[in-house]
């Protein structure tokens, strides 16, 4: 692993020719399609002799083709750096043809989500493994120089290296600013008696919370959050570590008949699926803590259940009240 700190990773790896600056052969293309459409479109659906405005058809093709053409420019230009424009453009037919709504068993098939144990304070995939999350506020280094970086690298390093051995996943996101949250004190304050006993004073709060709120709206501010997913599957508690019979259960055919004999019931391997998972979260945040700046702590599983919902909603989930949506809720939502 490199720790140099002037390297970054690469926003897209592509083989496509360079036609100018960052430009390929497809992008022109998917430029010029618009352009294409419409010609072919005149020519074989719109009659030679059709006017429009007094204009005949085939005397406004061209400019028309021009505008297409300068629509689909537009969009080339407005690729985002991570994707190539053909991509985008089957993303977003995908997205367009992807139903908005599914049952409450699609669903489930589609998150891989089974249930909410909230006194395991686990998440359980369908697959059985239990899921815990860990919150992770990094260090700053936006002002920091080289050797900081790399002490920052290095003790990262040294964290997958001595703490890590089993699978993580990374996830960063961003959430709404609180404003209502924020704001909130000093609408309270509104009510204090020596507020009320200073008009001055409590305009001042009023114009204070008006312009805060308007300059919020207009910088849309938000917050990014860092996660740590740490996952147990039964595969790894079912059987002693590098046992025989924990190889068997691995090789195809027969190990399904191995797991169906020889596994533990299922309420004991939870339990131990619990302890592993509890015993790898704690790893993973004391792991983190080590380097230098950087804080972490365990997710509770109410908090874990809104992440997982915002994630697949791709909105903010409603706050609060999580504890007694879970007991009467579906996860991911839809028809039973």
């Amino acid at each position: 692993m490199s720790t140099e700190p002037a390297k970054r990773v690469p926003k897209s790896i592509g083989t496509d020719a360079k036609l100018f600056g960052s430009y390929t052969l497809t992008d022109l293309m998917v430029g010029l399609f618009p352009g294409v459409v419409v010609v072919l479109a005149t020519q074989l659906l719109v009659p030679a002799t059709t006017t429009v405005a007094g204009y005949r058809a085939q005397q406004i093709v061209i400019p028309l083709a021009a505008l297409a053409t300068v629509v689909g420019g537009v969009f080339v230009y407005l690729t985002p750096t991570y994707t190539s424009s053909i991509d985008w453009v089957a993303s977003m037919l995908a997205y367009l043809r992807r139903p908005s709504q599914l049952d409450h068993d699609d669903a489930k098939e589609y998150t891989q989500l089974e249930r909410v144990h909230q006194e395991a304070g686990a998440i359980e995939r369908t697959d059985g493994a239990f899921v815990g999350i860990v919150q992770v506020t990094p260090p700053m280094l936006a002002l920091a120089t080289d050797e900081e970086w790399t002490q920052t690298t290095e003790a990262f390093q040294r964290f997958l290296n001595t703490t890590v051995e089993f699978p993580l996943q990374f996830y960063s996101t961003t959430r709404s600013f609180p404003v209502e949250e924020y704001l909130s004190h000093y609408e309270r304050r509104l009510q204090d008696s020596d507020v009320q006993e200073n008009p001055q004073l409590a305009a001042l709060i009023e114009e204070y919370i008006e312009w805060y709120g308007r300059e919020l709206d207009s910088r849309q501010m938000t917050i990014r959050d860092h996660y740590v997913v740490v996952s147990v599957r039964p595969e790894e508690v079912q059987f002693e570590r590098e046992s025989i019979t924990q190889q068997l259960a691995g090789l195809p055919v027969l190990g399904l008949f191995i797991r169906a004999i020889a596994a533990p019931p299922i309420e004991k391997q939870r339990a131990v699926l619990q302890q592993r998972l509890d015993e790898r979260l704690r790893r993973v945040s004391g792991g983190l803590r080590e380097i230098d700046g950087c804080t972490a702590h365990q997710v509770p599983v109410e908090d874990a259940t809104e992440l997982v919902e915002e994630f697949w909603a791709g909105t903010d989930a409603s706050q609060g009240q999580m504890e007694q949506r879970l007991r009467t809720t579906p996860l991911v939502g839809g028809a039973r």
